[in-house]
């Protein structure tokens, strides 16, 4: 029996606009009438999800930063963690770089160096502002970044994705959460390891919950179970990861109430 359905944000539940489709919003909203519990993971930030949660009138569990931060319903805290001040200073230095716009994350705001077209396009997604800060780089004590995210060209994303692989592979782990979007974060961090985390804290198995996405950051989670979903609009390496390939969250959400309802007969 399914208990949990965990569904990513962009390209899964979020349309490029930062709004929710009415029939997602119907199905999420029937399968917690339902009994079943929900929860969003994705790179995004928690202000953003809860931002998300609002305009959908739920409440639900939040994974954010791509596993980095982990609550529960009731917003208790059950796992996070940021870079070494030295780690993430030495990686910020090495990326920087003019072909891309660089956010430094910290739990809950973002920060990028210099002001220009390509961030204020990156803006328009975003549901808060981004610190502009010339000195970031001097403040990460301050701030104790939980991720540094690249927004490039897709072949500059992918050369530096395998850069970054080799010379940093004990110390970051890296993912490509949009074709456009590299996130690099502290080690041993996931969507598959604080779904964990989530498991662990509800008393349930990864046999009982569905993982809903569509891009590479998706693949611990999906991974963790034999009730994964992905959008049809996912890369072919994404879809290879996932039992099952689906339009829309409502259809996934549809096909889990139905293996429900066989489950229960």
């Amino acid at each position: 029996m399914i208990k949990l359905i965990v569904s990513d944000l962009d390209g899964t539940l979020l349309r490029e606009d930062n709004s929710v489709n009415p029939e997602d919003t119907k199905a999420l909203t029937k399968a917690a009438q339902d009994g079943l519990q929900i929860s969003i993971a994705t790179g995004r930030m928690d202000t953003e999800i809860k931002e998300v949660l609002k305009s959908i009138g739920q409440n639900f569990h939040r994974i954010s930063q791509n596993g980095a931060f982990a609550s529960t319903i009731d917003d208790r805290s059950i796992f996070s963690r940021t870079f070494s001040t030295e780690i993430a200073e030495a990686i910020y230095h090495k990326v920087l770089n003019p072909k891309f716009v660089t956010i430094v994350c910290s739990y809950d705001t973002n920060y990028t160096h210099e002001n220009n077209e390509y961030v204020e396009g990156v803006q328009k997604r975003m549901f808060h502002p981004i610190i502009i800060d010339p000195e970031v780089s001097t403040k990460f004590r301050e701030i104790k970044p939980s991720k540094i995210t690249l927004i490039g060209f897709e072949n500059d994303i992918v050369e530096t994705y395998e850069t970054l692989s080799n010379d940093y592979s004990d110390e970051i782990d890296l993912f490509i959460s949009e074709k456009h979007v590299l996130d690099i974060m502290p080690k041993q961090i996931s969507k598959g390891n604080a779904i964990r985390k989530l498991l662990e804290d509800l008393s349930l198995k990864p046999e009982e919950i569905a993982c809903i996405g569509d891009s590479f950051n998706d693949i611990p989670m999906f991974r963790l179970t034999p009730y994964s979903f992905v959008m049809e609009t996912a890369h072919d390496k994404v879809k290879k990861e996932a039992k099952f390939v689906v339009q829309s969250v409502a259809e996934a959400v549809e096909m889990i109430l139905k293996e429900n309802s066989k489950q229960s007969v």
